[in-house]
This record gives C-alpha cells, structure tokens and sequence, in this order.
C-alpha cells in the first residue's frame, strides 16, 4: 500500500501541507465519562470551533474519531462526517459506513477503504494516492480533481461518480462498475481497466495513454476528443462508442467489438476497421486476429 495503516485513534491531527504539529490524541478515558452532547475535558465538542461558535473541522477531529472506534459500522458519526481537509493518511475504515461523508481535499494517501460505504460522498480534490478502494462503494461520489495515481480500486462500484479532471496515473480499476460515471478531462495514463465496466461513461477529452482497456464494455462511451495512444482494447466492446474527433494511434484492436453505431475518428478509420472486421451479427462486427497481429496489416495508423 506504500502507507503504514494505523489506528484511527492514534493518528496525528494536522491539515496536508501545514507546519503546524499535530495534535496529541485525545484522552479517551476522559470522552468515555463525558455525558452525550458534551465534550469531554480538554475536547472541543463536535460540531463547535475552536470558540464554541463556528463548526470545526480538525479541532472536532479528535472526538470523531474516538467516536469511531469505538462505535459499529453505521454509527452515527460515520454517516455523513465532516472530515473536510482532515489527515487520515494509512488509516484503516475497511467495511465503515461513510455514506454522504464531506471529505473534501482529504488525505488519504495509502488509506485502507475496502469494502468502504462512500456512495454520495464529497471526496472532491482528496489525496487517495495508493489507497485501497478495492470493493468500495462510491456510486454517485465527487471525486472531481482528486489524485488517485496507483490507487486500487479493483470491483469498486463507481456509477454516476463524477472523476472529472481526476488524477488516474496507474491506478487498477480491474472489474471496476463505471457505468455513467463522468471521466471528462481525467488523466489515466497507464490505467489498468482491463474487464471494466464503462456502459454510457463519458470521457470526453480524457487522456489515456497506455491505458489497459481489455475485454472493457465500452458500449455507448463518449471518447470525443480523447487521446488514445498505445492503449489495449483487445476484446473490449465498442458498440456504439463515440471516438469522433478522438486521438487513436499504436492501439491494440485484436477482437474488438464495434457496431455501425460506432463512431471512428475522421479520415479512413471507418474504412480501415470494416476491412480489417468479420460482420458477427446484423450490424456488429469483430475484428479479426489475423488482420491485426504484429507484422501484419492493422488498422491503426502509426
């Protein structure tokens, strides 16, 4: 994971890029005493800044996640939390329920969040940097901006989530769910997305140099503008896939599915791609292994 996983209670509070020490954690036989609602001596109490008026957001932090661990999965604190810009890098939240949590420009570099409940939480611009999201449920999530570079996200749920502009470099979204999802201007070179599931995504202007795309469902995808170098498509489905206008060299089209609803970029590549396909049904075709081995004619200039 590149991380240290470390307990929750025993995390250092501090915001990602401040020179500011951390605070000490909290004293918890102290908050186990306190009366419900109340702070317990030397804590602010959640939801008061640090003068009891404005709502905080790491001065809470100490409470919330004593809270937490102490609590089950759908506790109340976990749902919907303000973890706003909070650090919790290499924490572990395996399995937690943090539906609808604001973890906006979190850090989370080298967290554990398999199996993690974040659908229609606010993840916008956070540091997910090698964290483990594998089996994570993020179905209508705002990961818009984040940084996901080497993430695993392996079976994740990601439908309706919003990755637009989000960092992707070598991230393994392997039999990843991202039906609908919104990959607009997403960086994913070297991508690994190999039997992922990208029904009606739209990834216009995305750049996905190197991207691993094999036996992907690519079916009604929009790659308008895209820049598609030296990906893998071998066995994907393009099957109404829009690529008009979409930047496609040195690609690996061994067996890719297509359909006369699919749209090529301009030039010659509808000729180039019926030439080199075998019609399989009314109106798909497949292209053939022997049209596009290496050292014989493939349709991909370059």
């Amino acid at each position: 994971m590149g991380a240290e996983r470390r307990d929750l209670h025993a995390r250092p509070l501090s915001t990602p890029g401040s020179d500011t020490p951390g605070r000490p954690a909290p004293d918890h036989a102290a908050a186990d005493h306190a009366a419900p609602g109340q702070a317990a001596p030397g804590q602010t109490a959640p939801g008061a800044g640090p003068h009891g008026s404005a709502p905080a957001r790491l001065g809470s932090l100490g409470g919330l996640l004593a809270a937490l661990r102490g609590r089950p999965r759908t506790g109340g604190y976990a749902a919907g939390a303000d973890l706003t810009g909070a650090d919790l890098a290499g924490v572990c939240l395996t399995g937690r329920i943090l539906r609808g949590a604001q973890l906006h420009g979190a850090y989370l570099s080298g967290a554990d969040l398999r199996g993690t409940d974040l659908r229609d939480a606010c993840l916008r611009g956070a540091d997910l940097r090698d964290a483990d999201l594998s089996q994570a449920a993020l179905g209508g999530a705002d990961l818009a901006g984040a940084l996901l570079a080497g993430a695993f996200l392996t079976g994740a749920d990601l439908h309706g989530t919003d990755l637009h502009g989000a960092f992707l470099h070598n991230a393994d979204l392997r039999k990843a769910f991202l039906a609908r999802a919104d990959l607009r201007g997403a960086d994913t070179d070297g991508i690994i997305m190999r039997g992922a599931d990208l029904r009606a995504a739209d990834a216009t202007d995305a750049v996905l140099r190197q991207a691993d795309l094999r036996a992907a469902d690519l079916r009604g995808i929009r790659l308008a503008g895209a820049i598609l170098r030296g990906v893998d498509l071998r066995g994907a489905d393009l099957r109404g896939a829009d690529l008009g206008t979409a930047i496609l060299s040195s690609a690996r089209l061994d067996r890719v599915y297509w359909s006369t609803a699919t749209t090529w970029p301009p030039g010659e590549w509808t000729y180039r791609m019926r030439s080199a396909s075998q019609q399989v049904a009314p109106g798909v075709f497949q292209v053939s292994d022997e049209l596009t081995r290496p050292g014989r004619h493939r349709p991909t200039p370059g």
